[in-house]
């Protein structure tokens, strides 16, 4: 694996569906499981019915499409599950969480001078994005995790 230079950090692109996508750190991405198990969770809002057993954890399942796009989508069968790490507080211990994925997450090195702004549409990228940066002709949000998984999707 080769060095970061200064200026530059690893990522992982997340495919959310077909037409969005979204990037998680190099260490937040930390397990892939292939057509996940998921179960019924009920009264939970449209974009997190699911949960998933893993570690003798039991996660939520994030559609983060879903709640982006405002609807719930078709029903999908579900090939990807990346389950991502995340602090509340620096020294806290990590929890965990997944995000449902249509396709193989794609390794990236990104420099300072991708940058961009965030895409307009959907446009709870805000509520949800803590930088964005240009891949090719795409806009590549970085998920804020932390407030995905700690209920402030409830609060958009």
């Amino acid at each position: 694996m080769a060095t970061e230079s200064p200026g530059q950090s690893a990522a992982w692109m997340l495919a959310l569906d077909d037409h969005l996508s979204a990037a998680v750190g190099e260490r937040e991405l930390i397990h892939l499981i292939e057509t996940p198990t998921l179960l019924e969770a009920p009264l939970s809002p449209y974009y997190c019915r699911q949960v998933m057993l893993w570690n003798h954890l039991l996660l939520p399942a994030l559609d983060l499409s879903a709640w982006l796009w405002g609807r719930p989508q078709t029903d999908r069968d579900w090939k990807l599950a990346g389950v991502v790490a995340y602090q509340t507080a620096p020294g806290a211990a990590p929890d965990y969480g997944a995000l449902l994925l249509m396709g193989v997450p794609q390794r990236l090195r990104v420099a300072d001078i991708q940058a961009c702004p965030l895409p307009k549409h959907p446009s709870g990228w805000r509520e949800v994005a803590l930088s964005c940066f240009r891949q090719g002709e795409n806009a590549i949000p970085i998920l804020d995790l932390p407030h995905l998984f700690t209920g402030g999707l409830l609060t958009c």
